[in-house]
């Protein structure tokens, strides 16, 4: 299994802005859609992401991947098998409010 998680430096400035409590934590996870019509499952998924301090995830569910840059990223391990040999982008986004952003490589290049 090889996951290249990229973490840019804004992002990892933000995550390690003062007055943090704890350790920082990155979770990638799998998220449904919102289907506004009616009560449906969705046959696909959308992948998150998530930041935490202090806690850590459950590592049943979730495995702890990465953590060379002074903080874990964690990856959900039904996720793994489709984010093998992806790399996986984590940047700031910056607009009204700051918030983290996911990107796998592949979907940047389809869609340019």
């Amino acid at each position: 299994m090889l996951i290249n998680v990229i973490i840019s430096q804004e992002a990892i400035q933000f995550l390690h802005r003062d007055g943090r409590k704890g350790d920082a934590n990155i979770v990638i996870y799998r998220d449904n859609p919102s289907i506004s019509c009616c009560n449906v499952r969705p046959s696909t998924f959308v992948i998150s992401l998530e930041e935490t301090s202090g806690e850590k995830p459950d590592e049943s569910i979730f495995m702890e991947y990465d953590n060379k840059y002074s903080l874990s990223v964690w990856v959900e391990k039904r996720l793994l098998s489709y984010l093998e040999n992806k790399p996986v982008l984590i940047i700031l986004k910056k607009g009204l409010f700051k918030r983290l952003q996911i990107e796998i490589g592949s979907e940047v290049l389809q869609r340019q």
